[in-house]
């Protein structure tokens, strides 16, 4: 009976279609869409992105804090104020392809423990961490 389960289980992975991830540029495109919902309920400038995806972090921008915020709260990568790295892990593996996605889970990974007072501030330090460790692991819409 144990071979009839081991036979029906290696049959039925046959059919499963292959994990399905999506390239870096469609990541970017689909991206854009959290952009369109979150710069304007936060506030912030597309100048003040343009400068942080450059490597200029405003510390004092809380607009551009709470941008952060809210994409890493779309992706429920924020919990309690904390960085929910399950969630994070989960995102990246049905998101991105497997070499890519390993990048910048170990990006992520070594970002994890930023603290901050609110979900603003903890995603704005995440971003600022990860932009620091590997800049080329920092995609922010």
């Amino acid at each position: 009976m144990r071979h009839v389960w081991i036979l029906v289980f290696a049959s039925a992975a046959l059919f499963v279609p292959a994990r399905a991830a999506m390239t870096e540029a469609q990541m970017r495109g689909a991206m854009k869409q959290v952009r369109k919902m979150c710069l304007p309920k936060s506030g912030a400038s597309k100048e003040a992105l343009a400068k942080m995806n450059d490597g200029d972090f405003d510390d004092d921008d809380r607009k551009l804090k709470c941008y952060l915020g809210c994409v890493m709260g779309m992706m429920q990568a924020v919990k309690g104020n904390k960085i929910n790295l399950q969630m994070v892990r989960s995102q990246i593996t049905k998101m991105l392809q497997p070499d890519f996605g390993q990048k910048i889970l170990t990006t992520f990974e070594a970002c994890q423990d930023v603290e901050g007072a609110d979900s603003c501030e903890v995603a704005y330090q995440f971003a600022k961490c990860i932009y620091m460790k590997d800049k080329d692991a920092f995609i922010v819409p």
